[in-house]
């Protein structure tokens, strides 16, 4: 259900930005505000929505930006970006060991799963 509701929030503050006129440093700011509340509802830790935060304004510098680019998908970008980087910890989470039996449970959008072990792996 909280994962429901993040992706709907998420939805409605990127909706609310992409139906502004005017894309400027406060449209910006009030996109991110709604991501933050977003995320700390979430239970996300506070550093991690702090530094996805300063990350993306400081890959969208609007003063920078040529006439001529879309800042919505700049900032739509960004912030996916992040998003993804913020859930990527840049390492396996899981590495079968051969030899030792190991249990993996895979579980999809109709909360179906299975259990398989290291033989499969081989």
């Amino acid at each position: 259900m909280v994962l429901g509701e993040l992706g709907g929030s998420l939805a409605r503050a990127l909706q609310k930005m992409s139906n502004s006129t005017i894309i400027d440093e406060n449209v910006l700011n009030e996109c991110l505000k709604e991501i933050t509340r977003a995320l700390l509802q979430a239970d996300v830790q506070f550093k991690l929505v702090r530094d996805l935060q300063m990350n993306i304004k400081n890959i969208v510098n609007l003063d920078h930006l040529a006439p001529g680019h879309n800042k919505r998908n700049i900032i739509q970008q960004a912030i996916f970006k992040e998003l993804c980087k913020m859930l990527d910890t840049g390492e396996p989470s899981f590495m079968p060991k051969k030899g030792k039996t190991s249990v993996v449970m895979f579980v999809g959008l109709q909360g179906l799963f299975s259990l398989l072990d290291d033989a499969c792996f081989d």
